[in-house]
């Protein structure tokens, strides 16, 4: 990189937009549950119509990801080391937030269709050296913005209770599309006789399709739970995989016609998406990491 180099800037619109699009998201996982809890109560044990052979569930997470990889802009290049030990520093200076939900309708104990939808942003530092001939000591301030929305199909494959009225195993394949939304900006600033500051930022949207399956195993009072896909395959992200391995536990309390639960999963989330060159050359090399918790009203 050319120590003289000037990066053009890029405006703060989209870090704006994608704030008041996690906060819409939020918000929108958020109302369905009041109205759950206001809903009268509905006997589904004995159905006596097609539509009392839908099932909904919907669960809003907090979600707390350590992020780690690296990111490109043109010519710059800066290193994303956010680990455990950093997760709570930055969540009391107010440079992390993540969280999501999870909304799915099934049908008949058969099909099902569903939407996950988590978002976040983090606002990390990094002490770098760079530059090919001279080389230079200086600080990356990141600021990361992101959204990810999968949806798609879920088929029933495997509904298999050990005595009657016993909570099921139950196995589905999953197939579908996951949207990628990401927002970056990159200031580097040298330290000592090297002080210069470089800004650049950039926003990059796109889809990659997936496949995958997921199951719950009922052990005593606890579910256990896990969901696994993989996809990219160079339609959008070179790979991507997504992993979810946790436990819900049902609770006493039964607002309305729902039943809810306590879910503790963790959730990690890599891809390698590359698009443009040169100047215009966007890379995101990233992992996402990290426990989240939940409270799934079923109805």
């Amino acid at each position: 990189m050319s120590q003289h180099q000037k990066a053009p800037t890029w405006s703060r619109a989209p870090a704006r937009a994608l704030r008041r699009l996690v906060v819409s998201v939020l918000v929108a996982w958020i109302v369905p549950s009041i109205a759950v809890a206001q809903a009268p109560r509905i006997d589904r044990t004995t159905p006596t119509s097609d539509s009392s052979r839908w099932a909904f569930d919907f669960a809003p997470y907090l979600w707390l990801p350590a992020v780690q990889g690296t990111t490109r802009i043109g010519d710059e290049t800066a290193p994303v080391d956010v680990g455990f030990s950093k997760i709570f520093d930055l969540l009391g200076n107010g440079d992390l937030l993540a969280g999501g939900g999870h909304f799915e309708a099934e049908y008949d104990h058969r099909i099902s269709f569903f939407l996950d939808a988590f978002g976040g942003t983090a606002r990390p530092s990094t002490n770098l050296t760079f530059g090919s001939q001279e080389r230079l000591s200086g600080v990356a301030d990141l600021t990361m913005n992101w959204a990810f929305f999968e949806f798609g199909p879920a088929l029933r494959v495997l509904d298999w209770a050990a005595d009657p009225g016993a909570r099921p195993i139950e196995v589905d394949v999953l197939a579908g599309g996951r949207l990628m939304y990401f927002y970056e900006k990159i200031v580097l600033r040298g330290d000592g006789r090297s002080g210069f500051e470089r800004i650049n930022s950039a926003s990059t949207t796109w889809v990659d399709p997936f496949v995958g399956g997921r199951f719950s195993v009922p052990a005593g009072p606890i579910d256990i739970l896990f969901r696994g896909d993989i996809g990219g395959f160079g339609a959008g992200s070179d790979l991507a995989w997504n992993l979810i391995g946790g436990i819900g536990v049902e609770l006493p309390w039964r607002p309305g016609a729902a039943r809810t639960s306590l879910v503790l999963i963790y959730k990690a989330l890599s891809f390698d998406y590359a698009t443009g060159s040169g100047s215009g050359l966007r890379r995101f090399d990233l992992e996402f990491r990290g426990p989240a918790l939940g409270l799934r009203f079923a109805f």
